[in-house]
């Protein structure tokens, strides 16, 4: 799903620089943003809504990613991007009071003073929007550094978007002396020590060539910021690269220097532990892993009943278990209840198909889970697996079911679906 916005810019907005002043095209999903960049992640949400055509939430969103900035009580210079997208709305409203009102607080802020803000500001932006923005990433952080080379934040993100190029290299590996990314991830922790992500990543680069550190770091990193979403998604990242006897010891590390109350963390541990030893067909030695997956997971949802995704994790470690009422009646209860946002609820209906497909043998009604999934207008991998589920059906199936699906996915799709689409590669049904 690709959205293009390329509208001329308004003369009354000359100057102001923002997304909705560049000519840019979206084809990926947005990565969520660490809690430093939330106005960031805001911003990009609210510009993505604008190009779907619900403007009014844009606003709603650009007022979360002010607030957010003065939550952080950010210097008067970080406002600037926000302020030109607030004009550019309003301009697009016919909020002509309210659209000079920002533009004249674009104007109060001195354009020199904010030259780096504005590229960094970008910088962070275009990482968010996907690889296909990688290299204007990169050229808005070298520039905003050039204005401010020892800004922390500017390096952090140019840090970043170095692994991110570096990482899309499937082919050649590069050892860290020779690798830019981890100079620079060394230069940010240089300048400060806190950032928990340049840990993970410069553990992610190392780690195939200094194990020692590698584990330091990665352990530093889940006790500075224990409860970060990103940070552990970096975590299972690291354990998937370990054999289970590395990963073991990783476990044994972060449980003896993070809070006991981190039940969420070493839960989801616990579940790739467990499997790595199914995929290496040690399933023998899983039984007990899934087990202790359970038990820290049922933990961290008796402390905080509102983790849903401990929850669903739990979930998926029940079904491994066998306890398959128990996995199902966590299913329902979330999608009931209500409470999870757009991306967790089609996480919850993708995964629940999985489990009623793998675990139930259920085909019809996971075919209904997948198609609530897809659904949901939220690009991810989740929507993409489930339309690839119903591809592979429908391709697979005959009369009534399959031409129902393809009816389903070219209503959504609002196109006309190819029948030569392949079936991706299969799934064990293990997360």
């Amino acid at each position: 799903n690709t959205i293009t916005y390329s509208d001329k810019i308004d003369p009354e907005l000359d100057g102001l620089e923002c997304l909705y002043t560049l000519q840019v095209e979206i084809d990926s999903g947005i990565q969520q943003s660490p809690l430093h960049y939330q106005d960031t992640y805001f911003s990009i949400l609210a510009f993505v809504l604008h190009l779907e055509g619900e403007t009014e939430m844009a606003l709603e969103y650009l007022c979360k990613a002010e607030e957010a900035l003065k939550e952080d009580k950010r210097d008067e210079t970080d406002f600037i991007v926000t302020y030109s997208s607030f004009a550019w709305i309003h301009h697009h409203l016919k909020n002509q009071k309210d659209m000079e009102r920002y533009r004249d607080k674009v104007r109060s802020i001195s354009r020199e003073g904010a030259a780096a803000t504005v590229h960094g500001e970008k910088g962070w932006s275009f990482l968010k929007l996907g690889s296909m923005f990688f290299e204007r990433a990169k050229e808005s952080f070298e520039k905003a550094l050039e204005l401010n080379p020892e800004n922390p934040t500017y390096n952090m993100g140019y840090g970043v978007v170095l692994y991110r190029i570096e990482d899309l290299d499937k082919k050649h590996e590069i050892k860290p002396e020779y690798s830019a990314a981890v100079k620079q991830l060394r230069k940010t922790l240089s300048l400060d020590s806190g950032y928990s992500e340049a840990m993970t990543l410069l553990a992610l680069k190392v780690q195939k060539y200094d194990e020692r550190e590698a584990d330091e770091l990665i352990v530093k990193a889940l006790v500075l910021s224990p409860d970060v979403p990103h940070i552990i998604k970096y975590l299972v990242h690291y354990i998937k690269k370990c054999s289970p006897e590395e990963s073991l010891e990783m476990i044994k590390s972060a449980l003896v220097q993070t809070p006991t109350s981190n039940y969420y963390e070493v839960g989801v541990c616990y579940k790739e532990k467990y499997v790595q030893l199914i995929k290496s067909g040690r399933r023998d030695e899983a039984a007990a892993y899934v087990k202790k997956c359970i038990r820290f997971l049922s933990e961290a949802v008796r402390l905080d009943p509102s983790n849903t995704n401990a929850m669903m994790n739990l979930a998926e470690a029940y079904a491994e278990d066998q306890q398959l009422q128990r996995a199902e009646e966590i299913f329902t209860n979330l999608i009931q209840e209500g409470q999870l946002g757009e991306k967790d609820k089609q996480h919850c209906h993708f995964i629940y198909g999985r489990f009623l497909y793998f675990k139930r043998n259920d085909e019809d009604r996971s075919v209904e889970q997948y198609k609530e999934a897809y659904k949901i207008q939220v690009y991810s991998g989740d929507r993409k697996k489930a339309g690839e589920r119903l591809r592979q059906v429908a391709t697979r199936k005959h009369g009534q079911m399959s031409n129902e699906i393809w009816a389903f996915l070219a209503a959504e799709d609002e196109n006309k679906v190819s029948r030569g689409c392949s079936p991706s590669e299969q799934d064990t049904g293990l997360s």
